[in-house]
């Protein structure tokens, strides 16, 4: 199968969860730099997932541009993260209303984690289910994904153990380094 119409089917869900995230956000009670600043939990998470949604799409944009077919497996599995994406704005919206609450932050840095567990998995499969497609062998698990990981539990650590504001903070750690030049996913991609 092309990959045009299921890469702007994704493309259309992705936009939509980042459209659907600023809706839960409240307008401020006091029309005033104030109450904008009493907000700014909730700007800094919606500011957070939005850059991780975009990053998804970004990367995603860079990997079919160069898959050249796809079959039921890779629909299947990018299905599987595309319903872990629609599940980012809910759990923004908990985060940014409880911030210092474990229990939201928990959630919100495990759908990050899962989110990029599962993304470094449809990468794999599109790419070995593509394997004569020699534009794909640049396209690996690398150094940067292991750290990436490893800040996500470091953060979970924190949580659990310091403070739950801690996971927002290493989300926010994590989506700067998932960020950086891509030349650890592929050579072209910079």
């Amino acid at each position: 199968m092309d990959s045009g119409r299921f890469e702007t089917f994704i493309d259309a869900i992705l936009a939509i969860m980042m459209t659907v995230m600023i809706l839960k956000i409240p307008q401020p009670e006091v029309l005033s730099l104030k109450g904008l600043w009493d907000l700014k939990i909730l700007y800094f998470a919606y500011f957070i997932s939005f850059i991780i949604i975009a990053s998804i799409w970004n990367n995603h944009r860079k990997l079919f541009d160069k898959v050249e077919k796809i079959d039921n497996v890779v629909i299947f599995v990018y299905l599987i993260l595309t319903f872990v994406v629609t599940l980012i704005p809910y759990f923004t919206s908990w985060v940014a209303h409880s911030p210092f609450d474990i229990v939201p932050e928990i959630c919100y840095g495990l759908i990050f984690f899962i989110t990029l567990i599962l993304y470094l998995f449809t990468t794999h499969v599109a790419v070995r289910r593509d394997k004569f497609n020699k534009d794909l062998d640049d396209f690996r698990f690398s150094r940067t994904n292991i750290l990436v990981l490893i800040i996500y539990i470091c953060g979970f650590i924190l949580a659990f153990t310091v403070n739950p504001i801690w996971i927002l903070i290493f989300c926010c750690l994590s989506l700067i380094l998932w960020n950086v030049p891509k030349s650890a996913y592929c050579k072209e991609c910079g």
